[in-house]
C-alpha cells in the first residue's frame, strides 16, 4: 500500500473504486431477491440481471475510444454518473421489458469505469511494481465485496428496496466527488503511428486471457445470482457471511501476496489460484452446513487473491499505452459479459439440473478454461505449459 498512499491520484482512485463497487455490491445479492418476490422464474430473473450485457457489448468499444483519445478521467466520471442515475429507475415499474432497459443502462456505468480505472492505474504504476500495485488497488473493491452485500441485504430486509436504491445513489455521489480531484497524467500521443482496434485486440495473450476471464466471470456471476437462492434454507444473511469471509481472505492475501506475480510470474500465479477457485465451486455444489459454506468461502477468497491481479498484470505487460483503453475495454468486457450472461446460461442449467447441478457444471467449465490457458497462452504448447506451471 506504500505506493498508493504516497500518490494522491492512486489514493483518490482507490477510494472512488471502493465506493463504486460498494454501490454495485449492495444491489447484486438483493436484486435477485427482489425479482424473486415479484414472481420471476430463474430464467427470467437471470435475463433481467444479465440484460446489461447488451449495453456492455454496445458501449465497450466507445468506452475504449473515449479512454484512449479523450480522457481516462472522463470515462470514470461517466461511469459514476450512470451509477448515480440508474438505481432510482428500478422503482418506476416492475415490467419485465422496462427492467431489461434499466439494466441495459446500468451496465453502461460498469463499462466506462472498469475500462478507464485499470488503464489509469497502469499509466501511473511503475512496471517493476505493476502486479503489486494492481493487487493493492483492488483491495478497496474487496472491502466493498465484504461489506456491500451485508449492507444491501440488511437495508433491503429492514427498510425495503426504495431505501436501498437511494443509498446506492448516495454512494455513487461520494465516488464522483473523489474522481473530480484526480489529476490525469495520461497524454494523448500525437506523432506516433496510431494502433488500430484489430492490432490492439487480436493478439494471442489478449484473446486467451479474455476467454478464460469470461469463464471465471461466469462462476463469479453464478455466486452472486444463485447463491442467495441456494442458501434460502440456511437464511438470507448467510449469503453476506460467504462474501464477508471470502473478501476477508482476499484482503489479507492481497496485502501479503500481491507482489508474488512480480516475483514468480503471471502464469503459475494465475493457474494455481484458479484451480483453488474451481475447488470452492465444487464445495458450494455440495454445501449442506454453515461450516462447509465458510470453508468454500475461504477457498474462493484464497484463490481470488492472485487470480485476477495476475491476469490484469499480464494484459498490462503486453499492451501499448496508446491502445490500453481499448485493450482493457475488450478484456473487462469479457468479464462483464461473463457475469451478466451467467444469469441466463446458468439460470437455464439451474432450471434443467437444479442449483447444485448447475454449480458442478460451472466447476467443469472452469477446469476446461484452466487447461485452455495452460495449452494456448504461448505460441508453442511445450513453452505454454512450462510458462504456466513454472513461470520465470
Amino acid at each position: 500500500m506504500f505506493y498508493i498512499l504516497k500518490n494522491s491520484n492512486l489514493l483518490l482512485l482507490f477510494v472512488a473504486s471502493g465506493l463504486f463497487f460498494f454501490n454495485e455490491m449492495m444491489l447484486m445479492p438483493t436484486l435477485p431477491l427482489y425479482l424473486s418476490e415479484l414472481g420471476y422464474s430463474h430464467l427470467a430473473l437471470g435475463s433481467v440481471l444479465g440484460s446489461f450485457a447488451l449495453g456492455v457489448l454496445a458501449m465497450r468499444p466507445i468506452a475504449g475510444l473515449v479512454t484512449d483519445h479523450k480522457s481516462r478521467k472522463l470515462s470514470l466520471i461517466i461511469g459514476l454518473a450512470v451509477f448515480i442515475i440508474a438505481p432510482p429507475l428500478y422503482l418506476l415499474s416492475d415490467s419485465f421489458v422496462y427492467l431489461l432497459c434499466v439494466r441495459f443502462f446500468h451496465g453502461i456505468g460498469i463499462t466506462f469505469f472498469t475500462t478507464a480505472s485499470p488503464a489509469l492505474i497502469t499509466d501511473i504504476a511503475s512496471p517493476q511494481h505493476r502486479g503489486e500495485i494492481l493487487g493493492h488497488m483492488s483491495i478497496g473493491s474487496l472491502f466493498s465485496m465484504a461489506l456491500g452485500p451485508i449492507a444491501g441485504v440488511t437495508i433491503f430486509t429492514r427498510f425495503g428496496m426504495p431505501y436501498l436504491l437511494a443509498g446506492c445513489s448516495l454512494v455513487g455521489i461520494g465516488g464522483l466527488l473523489m474522481i473530480l480531484f484526480i489529476h490525469e497524467p495520461h497524454q494523448i500521443p500525437t506523432e506516433l503511428t496510431p494502433i488500430t482496434y484489430k492490432e490492439a485486440i487480436f493478439t494471442r495473450i489478449v484473446i486467451v486471457a479474455s476467454v478464460v476471464l469470461f469463464i471465471e466471470a461466469q462462476i463469479y456471476g453464478g455466486f452472486f445470482t444463485f447463491l442467495p437462492l441456494l442458501l434460502k434454507n440456511v437464511g438470507v444473511q448467510k449469503v453476506g457471511l460467504f462474501f464477508l469471509v471470502s473478501s476477508g481472505a482476499m484482503i489479507i492475501g492481497r496485502f501479503s501476496f500481491a507482489r508474488l506475480t512480480d516475483v514468480y510470474g503471471r502464469g503459475p500465479m494465475f493457474f494455481y489460484s484458479f484451480l483453488i477457485i474451481i475447488a470452492s465451486v465444487v464445495m458450494i455444489a455440495q454445501v449442506d452446513s454453515l461450516t462447509m459454506l465458510i470453508a468454500a468461502a475461504l477457498l474462493y477468497g484464497i484463490g481470488s487473491t492472485i487470480c485476477m491481479p495476475a491476469l490484469t498484470a499480464l494484459i498490462a505487460d503486453t499492451s501499448d499505452t496508446r491502445a490500453r483503453g481499448r485493450v482493457y475495454s475488450f478484456f473487462y468486457g469479457a468479464f462483464d459479459i461473463g457475469v451478466i450472461s451467467a444469469g441466463v446460461s446458468l439460470g437455464f442449467l439451474a432450471d434443467l439440473f437444479g442449483l447444485r447441478g448447475m454449480f458442478m457444471i460451472a466447476a467443469g467449465m472452469g477446469f476446461a478454461a484452466a487447461l485452455f490457458f495452460m495449452l494456448a497462452i504461448q505460441s508453442r504448447v511445450g513453452l505454454s505449459v512450462r510458462w504456466t506451471l513454472i513461470g520465470k
